[in-house]
């Protein structure tokens, strides 16, 4: 054969030794393609990242026009305020000439005229990044004594132990918690719940975890009426400035815990609170700041579906006006106050007032601004007739007479707030100088 003429006598044998060699050859090239950590397998990895990577000259495409004049705001990254919308309603922020921000998705484009700024809230979807959970838990206790004779009657001892987990202020200062507890009973008849009892606990500052161990105690009560009764907790925030916050709250039923009515012991109960949501209403503030000047204007524009049911009765009892405050960021302390003029019995009120800062550009790290919605309340001699009654006296009771006027709803501003919105608010500020920022807030 033509191998016996080539190889000799061995012809057969070397091809069978090359044949062999090959396959062996073939099969290593092909593990070394697919087994992980192999060169091969590596040189193909880097070949798809080379692929799918975008120049960086596109990536800054996206947000080259988002700037910030300031080089102490260059660290913050704009991008990231879009996301976990802080609220449910949608905004607006309008500024007068520059660029255009469309919406939901952050998308940039241009326009020759106006730029506009919406700031919707994201519809849910898949693979969304929640927002920040701060898991309140509440500590309490539950004993109830029967009674024993005619002179002895039952009661149930309620005790608030401690609380811990409470999610921050809107603004930076310290909390102030403390807990407030309601006994309601459900009325079937009336389909309403009636308020037996009402308790609160002192207020315990600088701590997000107080520890209260404060006793309640309700008397003449029978088992067969305690187990109709709902105790609803829900845990404050002291303000100093404005109205108390409402953290987070919870509701339990006496008949979920009938083993209280069970026997005398003391039982200790650990809850997860739910974090309050409660809104007073909208206002629609316009900022601007002059750098030349170092001034900061606030337009107060006007604001609408106010609950003003926490403050007065009636509407015909609601006078709202706006008080801003300016504050030191990191104290806490008071450095300015103003407030706009107060309108009569209307619902939807429009200030159209601009009170005007003197803040510099150091500040612009520092200050906060709280923009608290006030009701005034007006003596009835007032209230009764739009006309001056010039007093002799200064004893007489329409000059001496002062009442405390009631906070609804707060919103604060600055660099270090809580709220994505409000953030955003005031860094679209500071990248437009000299023009009109406009923004609705809600009111907390």
């Amino acid at each position: 054969m033509v191998y016996d003429d080539i190889f000799g006598p061995w012809g057969r044998v070397v091809l069978i030794v090359l044949g062999a060699f090959v396959v062996v050859a073939a099969l290593l090239v092909i593990a070394c393609f697919v087994t992980p950590g192999c060169f091969g397998y590596e040189c193909i990895r880097k070949r798809k990242r080379e692929g799918k990577s975008v120049p960086s000259r596109v990536k800054s495409k996206q947000n080259e026009n988002v700037k910030l004049n300031d080089v102490s705001y260059r660290s913050w990254r704009l991008g990231s305020l879009y996301e976990n919308g802080s609220n449910g309603t949608n905004e607006s922020v309008s500024v007068t000439g520059g660029n255009f921000w469309s919406t939901s998705s952050a998308r940039l484009g241009r326009t020759d005229t106006s730029s506009t700024l919406n700031l919707v809230q994201k519809e849910k979807q898949k693979g969304e990044k929640k927002q920040r959970e701060f898991p309140t838990e509440l500590t309490i206790s539950l004993q109830y004594l029967p009674p024993c004779d005619e002179t002895v009657t039952g009661k149930l001892v309620i005790g608030i132990e401690a609380l811990s987990g409470l999610p921050p202020k809107q603004y930076n200062c310290t909390l102030e918690p403390y807990v407030a507890l309601n006994i309601v009973k459900q009325s079937w008849s009336h389909r309403k719940r009636q308020k037996l009892h009402s308790f609160r606990t002192r207020a315990i500052r600088h701590t997000a975890n107080p520890i209260f161990k404060e006793t309640f105690v309700v008397a003449n009560v029978k088992s067969q009426e305690i187990k109709e009764w709902i105790l609803d907790f829900a845990a404050y925030d002291h303000d100093r400035y404005a109205n108390d916050t409402e953290l987070c709250s919870f509701k339990v039923s006496m008949k979920e815990v009938k083993q209280v009515l069970q026997s005398p012991e003391i039982h200790m109960f650990n809850f997860r609170m739910k974090p309050s949501n409660l809104e007073f209403g909208n206002i629609l503030l316009g900022i601007s700041y002059l750098p030349t000047a170092q001034r900061l204007t606030i337009n107060v524009m006007k604001a609408r579906d106010i609950k003003f049911a926490t403050a007065v009765s009636s509407l015909s009892k609601f006078n709202p006006y706006v008080r801003i405050l300016m504050l030191n960021g990191r104290t806490g302390q008071r450095m300015k106050k103003k407030k706009t003029k107060f309108v009569c019995a209307n619902l939807q009120p429009e200030f159209n007032e601009t009170l005007t800062f003197d803040v510099t550009c150091n500040q612009l790290d520092i200050v906060q601004f709280l923009v608290m919605l006030y009701n005034k309340t007006v003596p009835v001699e007032i209230a009764a007739s739009n006309v001056d009654h010039p007093s002799d006296s200064e004893d007489s009771v329409t000059t001496s007479y002062r009442t405390k006027d009631v906070c609804i709803g707060k919103v604060a501003l600055g660099k270090g707030v809580r709220g994505s919105t409000e953030r955003l608010h005031w860094f679209s500020v500071l990248q437009n100088p000299r023009k009109l920022v406009t923004v609705w807030h809600v009111l907390k």
